[in-house]
């Protein structure tokens, strides 16, 4: 036997049954003609899976297994976007509209272009909806939930930013409830806060699409935003897809009031 292959005793002959060696170290062991490597570590602590995370990991884990997830990505010229965005804050002041909130109505003026993409997914039926409600992922002490807004296409940044926040709140205090975070036909994750540029989030069941927000870099001329569509290949295909995505930058890129 290779030393390379033996335990860390130098056991020079491997059983057919593999036990974990000793907490920290690391070994090999020869079985069924497979090479099984076990690294260990000293457990700090068990957090179990329950309630709202236990939940969280069902739920995306169904839409993991049972969807076929496909990503686009892009950027876009942010500058129309921090210009309103300023603006807003001007003008509004503490209530002015998050980046999120202009997103959100972004994408929801371009799903009354590609409907086909406010849609939810059933078994073997593709259910297109007739109002445009978003979901938005929103990060919590508690976890993450993604509150559903309704009628985004029907109400102005400003608006959606108000009941973001109050969903947000009540995600924070464990009043929201399940109505608050059903009905939507779409989602909007935002990690560009955190620096992020792009990422790929899991599909938020039964929704067939999903978009991924990343971060606005200023790169000395201009600034530029990076945006991911994550879509189920079962209910669209790419071409119409990238034909949304390209929807929701133009509809970025066009933005001149709140």
């Amino acid at each position: 036997m290779p030393p390379h292959l033996a335990w860390p005793n130098g056991l020079s002959k491997i059983s057919s049954t593999c036990f974990p060696p000793p907490i920290g170290s690391v070994a090999f062991c020869w079985h069924q003609a497979f090479i099984c490597l076990f690294v260990t570590g000293a457990v700090v602590r068990v957090v179990k899976l329950s309630g709202l995370r236990k939940a969280v990991a069902e739920r995306l884990g169904y839409s993991f297994r049972n969807s076929l997830p496909v990503a686009l990505m892009t950027e876009y010229d942010a500058g129309p976007l921090m210009m309103v965005y300023r603006g807003a804050r001007e003008k509004f002041g503490e209530k002015s509209p998050s980046i999120t909130a202009y997103v959100v109505k972004c994408v929801a003026s371009a799903l009354t272009v590609h409907g086909e993409f406010n849609a939810n997914i059933e078994g073997d039926e593709i259910r297109v909806l007739d109002e445009v409600n978003i979901a938005v992922a929103v990060d919590t002490p508690r976890g993450l939930y993604a509150p559903t807004i309704r009628n985004v296409d029907k109400k102005t940044a400003v608006e959606v930013e108000a009941e973001l926040r109050a969903l947000a709140e009540k995600a924070v205090k464990g009043t929201i409830t399940l109505n608050e975070l059903a009905g939507h036909g779409f989602t909007v994750s935002n990690l560009g806060h955190l620096g992020v540029t792009h990422f790929t989030p899991i599909i938020n069941p039964p929704d067939i699409a999903i978009l991924g927000v990343g971060a606005i870099k200023n790169t000395g001329d201009r600034h530029r935003g990076y945006l991911t569509l994550v879509f189920d290949h079962r209910a669209a295909d790419g071409a119409p897809a990238a034909r949304f995505l390209e929807e929701i930058r133009h509809q970025l890129e066009s933005l001149d009031g709140e």
